[in-house]
């Protein structure tokens, strides 16, 4: 283990522009070149290297920083294996680089993630690997706390995360407080503008993390309950670009998904007016929701009430 540590920062300084050397001495592939020799322990003591090489780096300028960071985990696009191996590896250091800390490598894959657009969906893999750590750990786990600083340190970063963070697994009180910390802080305008102006990021927000967020507001209490409420209400009147924002997953989710059912009506008649006053809705729609033979008799018993919000 020390002799792969010693050969692979020497590997890191020595020829970081050397792909096939890093195949060898960092990646450690096998002469097939299918799948790496590391196993797990070494996989985390490559990723605590990394850490401090790009720690290290911190005081080179901004675009060479970067250069090296495309160098290590971008030069075998071509080659699937090899690419995957890095991207994997990539993934787990920005989970450590959380705790760590080193704020470079969110800000370096954030970057590159923006470069690459929506084409492929690496973004999702990142926070999801991001999620399970941080956010699906016990209720009592001070680990949410540690995402907290990403705001202020990586805000182009937060922003994938809260575009890709929100699903159904992750509709949590944890996460919420979180977002909600972001938000609602110095940077919170700023993660917003990132979210309105990355196409991959807007796309996702408006037509499946928006809904999500409706859905927890309802099935958590709305503004008694969740921090997030009234950030969640606002981007009704200042959500003012295409796509539009898109509740129809949320009433999917509350008229016929069994896990969903007790949500606060008063919150729900809420933001069907909210929705309905911005256009994200039309009566329309709204009558089919209420009225089709899928959704459960609870919420078809709602349609007088609601359709009235």
């Amino acid at each position: 283990m020390e002799h792969f540590s010693q050969k692979s920062l020497r590997c890191l300084l020595s020829y970081v522009t050397d792909f096939h050397q890093l195949d060898n001495d960092l990646f450690c592939f096998s002469p097939d070149r299918r799948e790496s020799r590391l196993n797990q322990i070494q996989q985390l003591r490559l990723v605590q290297i990394l850490c401090d090489y790009f720690n290290e780096k911190e005081s080179e300028a901004r675009n060479q920083q970067y250069a090296y960071f495309e160098a290590i985990f971008c030069g075998r696009e071509g080659e699937t294996a090899l690419h995957d191996t890095r991207i994997s590896v990539l993934i787990n250091l920005c989970s450590l680089a959380v705790q760590y800390p080193c704020y470079s490598v969110l800000n370096h894959t954030s970057q590159w993630l923006h470069k690459i657009g929506s084409g492929k969906s690496y973004a999702q893999k990142f926070v999801s690997k991001l999620v399970e750590h941080y956010i699906l750990v016990s209720n009592d786990s001070d680990l949410p706390n540690d995402l907290f600083p990403l705001a202020e340190e990586v805000p182009e970063f937060a922003s994938y995360f809260i575009a890709y963070s929100v699903m159904k697994e992750s509709l949590r009180l944890p996460l919420f407080n979180v977002l909600n910390h972001w938000l609602s802080g110095r940077r919170g305008n700023l993660i917003l503008e990132y979210i309105k102006e990355t196409p991959a990021i807007t796309q996702h927000f408006a037509t499946v993390t928006f809904s999500y967020m409706v859905v927890f507001d309802c099935i958590s209490g709305g503004a008694y309950k969740n921090p997030l409420h009234g950030f969640t209400a606002m981007l009704y009147a200042d959500w003012n670009i295409l796509p539009a924002l898109d509740i129809r997953l949320a009433l999917e989710m509350l008229s016929k998904d069994a896990e969903y059912s007790a949500f606060d009506t008063e919150t729900l008649r809420y933001h069907i007016h909210l929705a309905k006053l911005a256009r994200v809705i039309s009566e329309k729609v709204l009558v089919v929701f209420f009225t089709r033979s899928e959704s459960s008799a609870s919420f078809r018993a709602l349609k007088d009430d609601l359709l009235t919000a």
